[in-house]
């Protein structure tokens, strides 16, 4: 069977085309779930354009941490990414990488994948070096703090891949 929009090729009983992602026809959908047509959907846009979503959960886990607690200093007495010094830095470069990535899709994607990179970079900095001053401190490293730093980690991945897709063209 071949996707009547893109003419890829489609494994019989599949509601969307792996290529691009169109709904095939009524006749697949019957006997299938909800669950697994949303991860038929999902695993298509997966597949059309990793960095949007490497970059984008990315951000959203560098915004998340700034909101959980960067220090552990007792049941009560926990610190917010937001109450250190580089928690609002954070999350606002969490933002400018959610809009850097909206920008790369509707313009140069070359360059706003350079802008991506040194703010994951810039934002890597700033977490590990609260890490770094907490240890000095003797306090003990929160979650929120990690999360911010897998979202960091994400986003300069993005990043890097779409540095690739933009050097192959």
């Amino acid at each position: 069977m071949k996707c009547s929009k893109c003419g890829a090729e489609i494994p019989e009983g599949s509601v969307f085309c792996g290529s691009c992602g169109a709904t095939v026809g009524a006749g697949g959908a019957k006997g299938q779930s909800q669950l697994s047509q949303w991860w038929a959907s999902t695993s298509a846009l997966v597949s059309r354009d990793p960095v949007l979503v490497v970059v984008g959960i990315g951000a959203i886990l560098l915004c998340l941490g700034t909101f959980l607690s960067w220090v552990n200093a007792g049941r009560f007495e926990d610190t917010l990414g937001l109450q250190m010094e580089a928690g609002p830095v954070v999350l606002a470069l969490g933002a400018l990488l959610a809009l850097s990535l909206l920008l790369a899709r509707g313009g140069t994607p070359g360059a706003w994948s350079i802008v991506i990179l040194v703010l994951s970079g810039v934002c890597l900095v700033l977490v590990f070096q609260t890490m770094i001053y907490l240890d000095d401190h003797d306090a003990d490293i929160g979650a929120g703090l990690y999360v911010s730093m897998i979202g960091g980690f994400a986003t300069a991945s993005g990043g890097l891949l779409e540095v690739m897709r933009v050097l192959k063209k």
